[in-house]
């Protein structure tokens, strides 16, 4: 990594491109995915890393896992080829991998079948259509719920009025990658609309059986009811189908399907700069096939959620946001719910956050989530942080903070039986004693401007004591799993991100994560320390060359770990991805050609579990055209 950075170091030195003063001196970008407030960098009760859109381009990324490897503190893979993507923040605690929320255009994407993750939905965004994501790295049920337990992603994507005209885009390269893209976007001044088409493919790891395709279709209309008043309505319909191995070798490889239909209508009223209300309505469904007879996992699932929020500045210094929100879920499966299919659960939800500003160097953040879930009952979620502004340039935070995770419906109710060569089988069957898990936080940052370095440091140490995690687990004697509540256990540790552009044709980040996982002092069971890698780094280097060429590196190196049991380690890896590329016109059509190499050092094992052989992402490359009109 060191040579790696001095190569980069060398180059920068030596260009002889000046750097003007509009690239330095930039306000800091405001951001909604921390306290529900527009609320510039140094002012949010959290860390945040903003992807805009042009990084997303030059990144040559495919998916948003893809993405957040440039996020200090996330572990990304892939299990069973792209179909299982793989994302958790600092740490998968075990191998439900459920404690990240995931939001696009305010929708959650979260599951609502089995363990309730957000990795198949992340599958179901384009990225060409994205404006940017923003990453809180941090819990944050204070504004967002249980789910928001370690992490907040939320996708923003692009107003339709700027995605007015057609575009059409093809990727095709080693490992059966497969890509297709056509949008179009249509409207005037008062409603604007755009349709977007894509499919993505590829075969996954090399000797498995698990390649994979997803279809999908996405829309959006902007429509500018009144001066004030804007609605805007999302929808779309994702189709993902891959092939998946058994653990046991007398099993035959097979086919599984994921779908998943939405629809979103949200109407904004700006009454004023600060006054603002909102109100949204979501409907989503989703659905799981099985395409083999045994350990099926079929199942249909329904939820509908209706939000409200109203943020207003209730005197100078003093803004505050609040609303609530209901949710129902229903899910129907005779494979998971054997005794009772038909499954359904009730969540309200009011949260409120206060910002006071009493002084222009502190900016105070008090905020609080309360919940009604239907089977487990109430919790609340407090948070309370401090922000001093040293200089203008250089700020320091406090917080603390408490999130829950609800047990979802598989967790409290599952019967999970199968037939195995002819003798009826339960592999889990849950006792319905689990409760929420719970995370008691306490972080420190730092995020300052060197504006004649053209250099942003952003670094959060963290402490993070994790309660009643739920995991699976066979008692003595028995032939079924059940979900039931662990021991306690800390992690602390710190990350550092750098973002700098000592000229305008250049962008280097540097990320970092060092990570202890601590057992607790009351705990009965032994933790092992590679739970989660010990560290995370990544370099990222974005570099504009002359004649509209631009080029890409993108190296990273992670510690060993393991996801499910000790014995499964992933070795110490590192991989460097390569992207060059040029823009042109064609007429006045604009258009790109790319050319990426994935692990261009050279592959390594990215999953490994047993009963499986170990999973190797090897190096590819793969070409990409795409033209706008």
């Amino acid at each position: 990594m060191a040579a790696c950075c001095g190569g980069i170091l060398a180059i920068v030195a030596g260009s002889a491109i000046a750097a003007s003063e509009q690239d330095y001196f930039t306000e800091m970008p405001e951001v909604l995915s921390v306290s529900r407030l527009a609320q510039p960098l140094d002012e949010t009760p959290g860390a945040v890393t903003v992807i805009d859109r042009e990084m997303i381009r030059r990144s040559g990324g495919r998916t948003v896992v893809d993405l957040l490897r440039l996020v200090p503190g996330f572990i990304t893979s892939n299990f069973e080829g792209g179909a299982r993507p793989i994302a958790s923040y600092h740490s998968d605690y075990h191998d439900i991998l459920n404690h990240l929320q995931v939001f696009v255009d305010g929708r959650s994407v979260y599951s609502t079948l089995l363990v309730g993750s957000a990795n198949y939905g992340m599958l179901g965004v384009v990225l060409e259509d994205v404006e940017r994501i923003e990453v809180l790295r941090g819990s944050n049920s204070a504004a967002y719920g249980a789910d928001a337990f370690l992490g907040v992603v939320n996708v923003v994507t692009r107003h339709s009025a700027d995605t007015r005209g057609g575009m059409v885009s093809a990727s095709v390269g080693e490992g059966g990658v497969h890509d297709r893209l056509a949008r179009v976007g249509w409207g005037d001044e008062r409603a604007t609309f755009r349709l977007t088409a894509s499919r993505r493919g590829d075969a996954g790891y090399a000797d498995f059986y698990d390649s994979s395709q997803i279809n999908q279709a996405h829309f959006r209309g902007d429509l500018q009811a009144t001066p004030k008043d804007e609605l805007t309505l999302t929808a779309g319909h994702a189709d993902l189908r891959w092939g998946a191995e058994m653990k046991d070798p007398r099993l035959p490889a097979h086919d599984e399907n994921w779908r998943n239909s939405y629809g979103r209508l949200q109407w904004t009223r700006n009454m004023d700069s600060a006054d603002q209300l909102k109100v949204g309505v979501t409907v989503d469904e989703e659905r799981y096939l099985n395409f083999f007879p045994v350990l099926r996992a079929d199942g249909v699932s329904r939820r509908t959620e209706i939000e409200a929020q109203h943020s207003f500045a209730a005197a100078p210094g003093l803004r505050m946001v609040w609303g609530g929100q209901y949710r129902y879920e229903h899910l129907i499966s005779s494979d998971l719910f054997a005794n009772q299919p038909d499954q359904s659960l009730a969540l309200w939800r009011v949260f409120g956050n206060v910002e006071v500003i009493p002084h222009p160097a502190w900016v105070i953040n008090v905020g609080a989530m309360a919940e009604k879930h239907s089977i487990v009952g109430s919790s609340i979620a407090p948070r309370l942080t401090v922000n001093y502004h040293l200089t203008p340039d250089h700020t320091l935070r406090v917080g603390a903070t408490t999130a829950y995770k609800q047990p979802t419906l598989f967790d409290l109710r599952a019967d999970w039986q199968y037939t195995y060569m002819g003798v009826p089988l339960r592999d889990v069957l849950a006792s319905g004693k689990a409760r929420s898990e719970r995370v008691n936080v306490i972080d420190l940052g730092y995020l300052g401007r060197l504006r004649d370095l053209g250099l942003t440091a952003d670094v959060r140490w963290f402490h993070e004591k994790v309660i009643d995690l739920l995991s699976y687990y066979q008692p003595p004697q028995s032939s079924r799993r059940d979900l039931v509540n662990k021991d306690p256990n800390v992690q602390q540790g710190w990350e550092m991100q750098l973002r700098w552009q000592p000229v305008p044709s250049t962008q280097i980040l540097l990320n970092h994560m060092q990570l202890r996982l601590l057992p607790d002092a009351t705990s009965t069971s032994p933790k092992d320390a590679d739970r989660a890698p010990r560290h995370v780094s990544t370099v990222a280097w974005f570099q504009r060359l002359p004649a509209d060429f631009e080029f890409a590196l993108i190296y990273s190196e992670t510690a060993k770990y393991y996801y499910v049991r000790p014995e499964d380690v992933v070795p110490a890896f590192h991989q460097t991805d390569l992207r060059l590329a040029r823009r042109f016109a064609i007429g006045s059509t604009r258009a790109e050609a790319a050319v990426t190499v994935r692990a261009a050092d050279g592959g390594h094992i990215d999953y490994v579990e047993r009963g499986l052989p170990p999973m190797y992402l090897d190096r590819r490359a793969l070409a990409s055209l795409r033209l706008e009109f």
